[in-house]
Formats: structure tokens, C-alpha cells, sequence
């Protein structure tokens, strides 16, 4: 399993997870901007795709 999250990640997702953690402490969710409720939505489809891509790797790795 390991091996497949290293397939799956690289050194930009962790800048990207670093990014969204720092900014998802730092908003004023009572008060949210056009652009905070883009990046939230953005990071989300970052999320459910890479969720997806870890899946097929899983899958491609059964069957192989």
C-alpha cells in the first residue's frame, strides 16, 4: 500500500496539502469571500481526484 501512495504523491501534493492546511486555519469561515469558497471547492475536486487516482493504482496493482 505504501508503494502505491508513492506512486501516487509527489513534492508538489505536499506543497498543495501544506498550502491547504495553512489557509483552512486561517479563514474567516463566518465571513467567506467569492475567492476562499473557490479555493475550498478547488481543493475538494484536488481531493476526490486524487482519492480516484490512489483507487486505480490500487486496482491496476491487484490485478498486475
Amino acid at each position: 500500500m505504501l508503494e502505491i501512495l508513492k506512486k501516487a504523491f509527489d513534492k508538489f501534493d505536499a506543497l498543495i496539502i501544506l498550502a491547504a492546511v495553512f489557509l483552512f486555519l486561517h479563514f474567516d469561515y463566518a465571513n467567506l469571500s467569492l475567492i476562499d469558497k473557490i479555493y475550498i471547492a478547488s481543493f475538494a475536486f484536488w481531493t476526490v481526484t486524487k482519492a480516484i487516482r490512489v483507487y486505480i493504482l490500487y486496482k491496476n496493482e491487484r490485478k498486475g
